[in-house]
């Protein structure tokens, strides 16, 4: 074969080439004057609108696992905000509660002093009754001061015990004396020697009385 030959075969074979070449060269200025995208380009974007999505799925995950964790920790600091209001209610309650026992135990240490005083009163009046001067002024103004000293301890919650015809109570009686009557059933009580006194419910002092007792 001579050199003119062989450039010829060299020609045809580039001939040949160009020609399957200029085909799809052709088919591809074809897709884009038509305006269609090329299949390769289709799967490249489905590709990526996949990967973006797994990608913002994954995200969400691990902002759902953010919030979960946001919202225990959010439950703890409820639980730990309950348990301060509930130990501070208590503590309120308790210091209120031991502020009025205070006052309860104050007041009554201040009557339990004021009892004699009564007494002493009661037993004067007493004596000027028994001495039938009950149109005497003196007299009149013991008991109106007495009076008004009742008055007192009673708008401060204080009750007089004074079982006369009761049954005997030995929480809030002292039997000083037993005596049989007939026709009083056994454990009334008879007489009250010395009244007795009570601030809510605390006991200032017992009523002294006297008790019948059986024959």
């Amino acid at each position: 074969m001579n050199k003119k030959e062989k450039s010829n075969n060299r020609d045809s074979e580039h001939m040949n080439k160009s020609g399957g070449n200029g085909q799809d060269m052709g088919e591809t200025v074809e897709y884009k004057k038509q305006g269609v995208k090329e299949p390769g380009a289709a799967l490249r974007k489905g590709i990526k609108e996949r990967l973006e999505t797994e990608e913002l799925e994954e995200e969400i995950k691990l902002l759902r696992k953010e919030l979960e964790s946001y919202k225990k920790v959010e439950g703890d600091y409820i639980d730990r905000i309950k348990r301060l209001q509930a130990d501070y209610d208590n503590y309120r309650k308790r210091a209120l509660k031991e502020h009025l026992e205070h006052i309860e135990r104050a007041n009554k240490d201040l009557i339990e002093k004021l009892l004699p005083i009564i007494d002493n009163f009661e037993m004067a009046i007493e004596a000027g009754k028994k001495l039938k001067k009950e149109d005497d002024e003196f007299l009149k103004g013991v008991e109106m001061i007495y009076e008004k000293l009742m008055e007192l301890l009673e708008r401060e919650n204080v009750r007089v015990i004074d079982p006369v015809g009761e049954e005997f109570n030995p929480e809030v009686c002292e039997a000083a004396a037993t005596e049989a009557v007939e026709g009083v059933d056994e454990g009334n009580i008879l007489e009250v020697i010395k009244k007795g006194y009570m601030i809510n419910d605390y006991l200032i002092r017992p009523a002294v009385v006297k008790v019948c007792k059986k024959k």
